[in-house]
């Protein structure tokens, strides 16, 4: 929120503009989405980011791609973030990883959640597919 400079305006960055890429792609015939959103993404969250990510979650999956998949990333790793929470978090995921806890929380760089979207793209199948952390991992090795 901090960088988007609120809630209203994360929301129109994070849920309104993808809504809108998604709506336009399916107008104009694509047929498969890769959408990322959130770990822990829901609906009915009471937590402000989770809340979002779900209801795009829902409202994407109601447009009726014939195939989409829905990545459920945990902290994602950015070149060049100046982001001090994002760096502490990753920062400590990463410490707790090191001795074994939250291996299903490991921080992700970007760079292999893009590969994955591809990857999960070239895919031919039909349907909803909702991918955690280590399935991202597994797509391409």
């Amino acid at each position: 929120i901090r960088a988007a400079g609120s809630q209203e305006a994360q929301w129109k960055v994070d849920c309104t503009y993808q809504f809108e890429a998604a709506l336009s792609a399916h107008k104009n015939g694509v047929g498969c989405l890769v959408l990322v959103s959130s770990i822990g993404a829901d609906a009915d969250s009471k937590v402000f980011y989770t809340r979002m990510k779900g209801q795009l979650d829902r409202d994407v999956q109601a447009i009726g791609f014939p195939r989409l998949f829905i990545l459920r990333p945990p902290s994602l790793i950015r070149k060049g973030s100046d982001r001090f929470g994002e760096k502490a978090g990753v920062a400590i995921l990463r410490c707790l990883n090191s001795i074994g806890l939250l291996k299903g929380l490991r921080p992700m760089p970007t760079s292999d959640v893009a590969r994955a979207m591809i990857e999960l793209a070239k895919r031919p199948a039909e349907g909803v597919e909702s991918v955690n952390n280590q399935e991202i991992l597994s797509v391409f090795g």
